[in-house]
């Protein structure tokens, strides 16, 4: 039997875990809280997940939550004006709905199920020396710690074409389920100028149904506004302010929110980027990352938890197909390079054009407000990066889609 150690304990780390479980690996888990801690703490992310993502976790049965959950039909994307005007403002329909689970509640269980099924979970931080201590005792040893700590081992990629982003920081807040909310069943994406992104949709929390907002942008813009410790309640305070000075529509519809529960916001500060997905411990082992410890995009782009999702996915295919050859570092690198495949475009060029918004790109947005068929085919493009990047990464490509569809509703009139 083969035997694999998976540091860290968030969704590409306890997937794996768990889907390799069900091939007989010999896990193990490293994590720094128990599941009890995990349900009784603070929220910890934002998570979206679409509809291939979804499919891998129905696949190993690890859908607990089917038919308890809201489902995401869809995407709205309004584009402000300085001064307050709307751009643009339509709503994509996805092909398949979309779900959002609150990790402290999907990981608190997937742990608990873990140990259930006979899985050994050491609850311990690591470092660079334990991780050397430890590897020869395995096969297979994957970090997947996250952005911050551990990740510092896997040095940062310049050959990759990676969009120039600054630093993001964004707050993120549970709330209660109201129908006075907008956006009850899509992913509503409201672009602020001076601001970032204000992200709102429907979700499931530690106590049931809830509603999820984040405001996302750069890190020295307004939303320094939060300092590194604050109360929860302190935490609403501002990204509700925000609201009211940026956004005041939706903070009409928000003035009142109450928290999901007592721990529901979370902060976090993100630097988009790509890591060499290896590193090489002082005895010379190599490690494999795997989720955001080595590939970090902005929250406004809603990958974080497919990327993690999905990562786990390919590195379970790679793994099985392997058989009994040893996991060396080109075992390492295919596994990731395949999984780039997936995660790659939300990192370079789609990244870059959500970003940055060229003029095409504004004239895209412009045009799915009249055209449903554009609208559709972009959203459903968060599930199939690679797709998406054939036709938005290219202006000559967006614009012919755009004609045609111009076209085509001209000879209808």
């Amino acid at each position: 039997m083969r035997k694999v150690l998976i540091v860290g304990g968030g969704q590409s780390g306890m997937q794996l875990a768990l889907c390799l479980q069900e091939h007989a690996y010999d896990v193990t888990l490293m994590t720094v809280c128990s599941a009890e801690e995990l349900f009784g703490g603070r929220a910890v992310s934002m998570q979206i997940l679409y509809h291939s993502a979804c499919a891998a976790e129905r696949e190993y049965g690890l859908d607990f939550w089917e038919g308890r959950l809201p489902p995401i039909n869809g995407m709205r994307i309004t584009g402000h004006l300085p001064g307050g005007a709307t751009a643009f403002d339509w709503t994509g329909r996805l092909d398949a709905p979309a779900q959002s689970i609150d990790e402290r509640v999907k990981m608190a269980v997937w742990q608990q199920e873990f140990e259930e099924r006979g899985g050994k979970v050491v609850l311990h931080g690591a470092t660079v020396s334990d991780l050397d201590r430890l590897t020869g005792m395995f096969d297979l040893t994957i970090v997947a710690t996250g952005h911050s700590g551990l990740a510092e081992m896997f040095e940062a990629d310049g050959s990759r074409p990676l969009a120039r982003m600054p630093k993001v920081a964004t707050a993120i807040a549970y709330l209660e389920a109201s129908a006075a909310y907008p956006d009850a069943d899509v992913v509503g994406v409201d672009i602020v100028p001076g601001l970032g992104h204000v992200i709102a949709w429907p979700g499931y929390s530690v106590n049931g149904p809830c509603h999820q907002i984040a405001v996302t942008g750069a890190a020295d813009g307004p939303l320094s506004r939060f300092p590194r410790r604050l109360t929860p309640q302190a935490h609403l305070a501002v990204l509700l302010d925000l609201l009211r000075e940026y956004l005041p529509e939706r903070y009409a519809a928000y003035r009142g929110a109450v928290l999901a529960d007592p721990g529901a916001v979370a902060m976090d500060h993100a630097n988009p980027l790509v890591r060499r997905p290896v590193a090489l411990l002082p005895s010379g082992r190599p490690v494999l990352g795997m989720g955001d410890t080595v590939v970090v995009t902005s929250p406004a782009l809603q990958q974080d938890a497919n990327n993690a999702s999905m990562a786990a996915k390919v590195y379970l295919e790679a793994i099985l197909a392997h058989g009994g050859a040893p996991f060396d570092e080109s075992f390492m690198h295919a596994a990731f390079e395949r999984y780039m495949e997936y995660a790659g475009p939300f990192t370079s060029e789609v990244a870059a054009r959500l970003h940055f918004n060229p003029p095409y790109v504004v004239d895209f947005c412009t045009a799915a407000d009249r055209h449903q068929v554009l609208a559709d085919r972009f959203v459903n493009g968060f599930d199939d990066p690679a797709g998406l990047a054939t036709w938005f990464a290219d202006e000559d490509a967006t614009r012919r889609m755009v004609a045609e569809c111009e076209h085509a509703t001209a000879g209808r009139a």
